[in-house]
């Protein structure tokens, strides 16, 4: 199965709605065009520290790049949903309770930052 190189696109997309080609952009956050290329196509792994670069470029936040569109779910769906959540957040904390702490922060980290995007879709 094919992953979604959702990060990317997004960037690609913002890029593009700026009016930005991959030289500006990489020229305006200080990485090279090659990274920002692999980074659009998915073929380079991001880090927070280059995020942080890129949308301080296009002036926008970091949380626009992890936005997915979501089709609506059935009640039925909802509901599995909501048991599978409560079965998640024990196995979640069950995983984290033997992580070091350095691996429990970056959890933490990525975590608010789904819920902040989460939070984006409810408004």
């Amino acid at each position: 199965m094919k992953r979604k190189n959702i990060v990317g696109n997004n960037i690609r997309i913002i890029r593009i709605k700026k009016g930005l080609t991959q030289e500006a952009l990489a020229l305006e956050s200080g990485l090279s065009q090659g990274y920002i290329n692999q980074l659009e196509n998915g073929k380079r792994l991001y880090t927070q520290k280059s995020l942080e670069m890129i949308a301080e470029s296009l002036s926008t936040s970091i949380i626009n790049f992890f936005k997915e569109d979501v089709n609506p779910k059935s009640q039925k769906n909802q509901e599995q949903a909501r048991a599978d959540k409560k079965y998640n957040k024990k196995e979640l904390l069950s995983l984290l309770s033997s992580m070091p702490n350095h691996i429990i922060e970056h959890y933490i980290t990525l975590i608010k930052l789904e819920k902040q995007i989460l939070k984006g879709y409810q408004n």
